[in-house]
Protein backbone atom coordinates (compact mmCIF):
# COMPACT_ATOMS: atom_id res chain seq x y z
CA UNK A 1 0.00 0.00 0.00
CA UNK A 2 1.37 3.39 -0.95
CA UNK A 3 1.81 6.05 1.66
CA UNK A 4 0.22 9.48 1.30
CA UNK A 5 3.62 10.94 0.47
CA UNK A 6 4.20 8.37 -2.28
CA UNK A 7 0.81 9.18 -3.81
CA UNK A 8 1.60 12.91 -3.77
CA UNK A 9 4.97 12.26 -5.43
CA UNK A 10 3.20 10.19 -8.12
CA UNK A 11 0.72 13.03 -8.73
CA UNK A 12 3.58 15.51 -8.96
CA UNK A 13 5.28 13.29 -11.56
CA UNK A 14 2.09 13.05 -13.62
CA UNK A 15 1.66 16.82 -13.61
CA UNK A 16 5.26 17.56 -14.48
CA UNK A 17 5.53 14.79 -17.08
CA UNK A 18 2.53 15.83 -19.14
CA UNK A 19 0.93 19.06 -20.16
CA UNK A 20 -1.56 18.96 -17.30
CA UNK A 21 -1.02 22.58 -16.30
CA UNK A 22 -2.97 23.89 -19.29
CA UNK A 23 -2.46 27.13 -21.14
CA UNK A 24 -3.20 29.46 -18.25
CA UNK A 25 -0.10 31.40 -17.18
CA UNK A 26 -0.79 30.99 -13.44
CA UNK A 27 -1.93 27.34 -13.61
CA UNK A 28 1.52 25.93 -12.92
CA UNK A 29 1.97 28.15 -9.86
CA UNK A 30 -1.45 27.13 -8.52
CA UNK A 31 -0.70 23.44 -8.99
CA UNK A 32 2.72 23.85 -7.35
CA UNK A 33 1.11 25.52 -4.34
CA UNK A 34 -1.48 22.74 -4.08
CA UNK A 35 1.23 20.07 -4.29
CA UNK A 36 3.27 21.87 -1.63
CA UNK A 37 0.23 21.92 0.65
CA UNK A 38 -0.33 18.22 -0.01
CA UNK A 39 3.33 17.53 0.83
CA UNK A 40 2.91 19.33 4.17
CA UNK A 41 -0.30 17.42 4.90
CA UNK A 42 1.38 14.12 4.00
CA UNK A 43 4.25 14.80 6.41
CA UNK A 44 1.78 15.78 9.14
CA UNK A 45 -0.19 12.57 8.65
CA UNK A 46 3.03 10.54 8.95
CA UNK A 47 4.03 12.34 12.15
CA UNK A 48 0.55 11.82 13.62
CA UNK A 49 0.61 8.13 12.67
CA UNK A 50 3.98 7.64 14.35
CA UNK A 51 2.75 9.47 17.45
CA UNK A 52 -0.37 7.32 17.54
CA UNK A 53 1.74 4.15 17.34
CA UNK A 54 3.90 5.32 20.25
CA UNK A 55 0.84 6.29 22.28
CA UNK A 56 -0.80 2.92 21.62
CA UNK A 57 2.31 1.08 22.85
CA UNK A 58 2.42 3.28 25.96
CA UNK A 59 -1.27 2.73 26.79
CA UNK A 60 -0.88 -1.04 26.35
CA UNK A 61 2.10 -1.01 28.71
CA UNK A 62 0.18 1.04 31.31
CA UNK A 63 -2.81 -1.31 30.94
CA UNK A 64 -0.58 -4.33 31.58
CA UNK A 65 0.99 -2.66 34.62
CA UNK A 66 -2.46 -1.75 35.96
CA UNK A 67 -3.66 -5.33 35.52
CA UNK A 68 -0.63 -6.59 37.45
CA UNK A 69 -1.29 -4.06 40.19
CA UNK A 70 -4.97 -5.03 40.43
CA UNK A 71 -4.00 -8.69 40.74
CA UNK A 72 -1.54 -7.78 43.49
CA UNK A 73 -4.07 -5.67 45.42
CA UNK A 74 -7.24 -7.69 44.90
CA UNK A 75 -5.73 -11.10 44.28
CA UNK A 76 -6.35 -13.44 41.41
CA UNK A 77 -9.93 -13.97 40.28
CA UNK A 78 -11.57 -17.13 41.48
CA UNK A 79 -13.16 -18.60 38.34
CA UNK A 80 -15.57 -20.71 40.42
CA UNK A 81 -17.67 -17.63 41.26
CA UNK A 82 -18.19 -16.32 37.74
CA UNK A 83 -20.72 -17.12 35.02
CA UNK A 84 -20.22 -16.71 31.28
CA UNK A 85 -23.14 -16.16 28.94
CA UNK A 86 -22.88 -15.78 25.18
CA UNK A 87 -24.63 -12.70 23.85
CA UNK A 88 -27.42 -13.80 21.50
CA UNK A 89 -26.90 -10.73 19.29
CA UNK A 90 -23.13 -10.51 18.73
CA UNK A 91 -21.78 -13.77 20.21
CA UNK A 92 -19.49 -11.98 22.70
CA UNK A 93 -18.88 -13.87 25.95
CA UNK A 94 -20.19 -11.83 28.87
CA UNK A 95 -18.66 -12.71 32.25
CA UNK A 96 -20.18 -11.67 35.57
CA UNK A 97 -20.25 -12.75 39.18
CA UNK A 98 -22.50 -15.68 40.06
CA UNK A 99 -24.22 -13.79 42.87
CA UNK A 100 -25.99 -11.63 40.27
CA UNK A 101 -28.00 -14.72 39.27
CA UNK A 102 -29.87 -14.51 42.55
CA UNK A 103 -30.70 -10.80 42.38
CA UNK A 104 -34.12 -10.15 40.79
CA UNK A 105 -33.34 -6.48 40.15
CA UNK A 106 -30.17 -7.00 38.13
CA UNK A 107 -29.83 -6.60 34.38
CA UNK A 108 -26.59 -7.65 32.64
CA UNK A 109 -25.84 -6.11 29.24
CA UNK A 110 -23.25 -7.05 26.65
CA UNK A 111 -20.32 -4.60 26.74
CA UNK A 112 -19.85 -5.05 22.99
CA UNK A 113 -23.35 -4.35 21.61
CA UNK A 114 -25.36 -3.23 24.68
CA UNK A 115 -27.95 -6.02 24.32
CA UNK A 116 -29.44 -7.42 27.56
CA UNK A 117 -28.00 -10.92 28.08
CA UNK A 118 -29.48 -11.60 31.51
CA UNK A 119 -32.32 -10.14 33.52
CA UNK A 120 -32.78 -11.12 37.16
CA UNK A 121 -36.41 -12.14 36.81
CA UNK A 122 -35.55 -14.75 34.15
CA UNK A 123 -34.76 -17.35 36.74
CA UNK A 124 -37.83 -16.97 38.98
CA UNK A 125 -39.20 -20.26 37.67
CA UNK A 126 -35.89 -21.94 38.43
CA UNK A 127 -35.95 -20.54 41.96
CA UNK A 128 -39.52 -21.81 42.47
CA UNK A 129 -38.52 -25.25 41.18
CA UNK A 130 -35.55 -25.32 43.59
CA UNK A 131 -37.85 -24.35 46.48
CA UNK A 132 -40.30 -27.12 45.52
CA UNK A 133 -37.46 -29.62 45.43
CA UNK A 134 -36.28 -28.50 48.88
CA UNK A 135 -39.75 -29.05 50.32
CA UNK A 136 -39.80 -32.67 49.12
Amino acid sequence: MKTVQEKIAYLRGLLEGGNAYGSEPNAKAVWEQLLNILDDLGRSVSVLGNGLDELTEYVEAVDGDLMDLEDEIYGEEDDDHYVEIECPSCGELVRFEEEFLYDDDVEITCPECGEVVYQGSEFEELDELEEDMDEL
